[in-house]
């Protein structure tokens, strides 16, 4: 005797929507994609100044309301002090690609990077800041190769001792310049594969020194988190490595 299938619910699509989007991201943390940053400047030293690590010290309370620097939903594939390359210069950081149903599978070796759901996307900047470093004159390295130089990248500073990096960025998609001011929401640049990431990801950083380069912890607003029963809560500030994150819509 057969049993009939149970009647789909709301509550029951919701729930397998959540873990399937959950184990998208399970997989793409399976793919070689996270970059090693403290490796990205060769030789330790960086165009704008040494790279140093974390401050020891506690670091002042932070004056920035910081926002999640996309649109739509994403995963986090590293988070802070992960132990895999979010250590020293980049302790406090975080590694975000878009979020994609299960199933999806890793674009094959030789595949182009317009396949890779993070790349061309656009990053915002996450506050009102001054642009103190843009780098766009560096090449996408093909997926699932390790460059060998810093890739481009753009650092903001929005306060005294406070800059968001990001790293990554695609080849010719810069368009922030030393010294304009941008404003939350402002594209600076499209995800891409420069630098030594090897696949497609955006890597956001908080510092409080450019030169030496110093890393701080940092806190997001405005954002919030799937939960496995396809619900969404208010984020914590800290997003953690498996979580699947929006901003909160307007």
């Amino acid at each position: 005797m057969t049993r009939p299938r149970p009647k789909e619910t709301k509550s029951t699509t919701a729930r397998r929507t959540a873990v399937g989007v959950a184990a998208a991201v399970a997989l793409l943390l399976a793919v070689p994609a996270v970059s090693g940053i403290r490796e990205a400047a060769l030789g330790g030293v960086s165009a704008e100044g040494a790279l140093g690590g974390a401050s020891s010290d506690p670091p002042p309370p932070q004056v920035t309301r910081l926002s999640l620097p996309f649109g739509g939903t994403w995963g986090v594939i590293q988070g802070f002090e992960s132990g895999d390359t979010h250590t020293g210069y980049a302790a406090y950081a975080i590694d975000f690609v878009p979020a994609q149903p299960i199933g999806t599978r890793a674009p094959r070796h030789g595949a182009p990077l317009s396949r890779f759901v993070c790349y061309g996307r656009p990053v915002l900047a996450p506050a009102d800041g001054t642009v103190v470093v843009a780098h766009g004159g560096a090449r996408d390295w093909p997926a699932y190769v390790k460059g060998h130089d810093e890739g481009n990248y753009v650092i903001l500073e929005h306060a005294a001792g406070e800059y968001t990096e990001f790293r990554h960025l695609a080849a010719h998609s810069v368009t922030a310049h030393v010294g304009d001011r941008l404003h939350r929401g402002d594209v600076l640049g499209r995800c891409g594969n420069s630098g030594n990431a090897t696949t497609p990801h955006l890597h956001m950083g908080f510092l409080s020194s450019i030169d030496p380069i110093t890393t701080r912890p940092m806190t997001l607003s405005g954002y919030e988190v799937m939960s496995f029963d396809g619900t969404w809560q208010a984020g914590d500030g800290t997003p953690n490595k498996g979580e699947i994150l929006r901003p909160f819509a307007d």
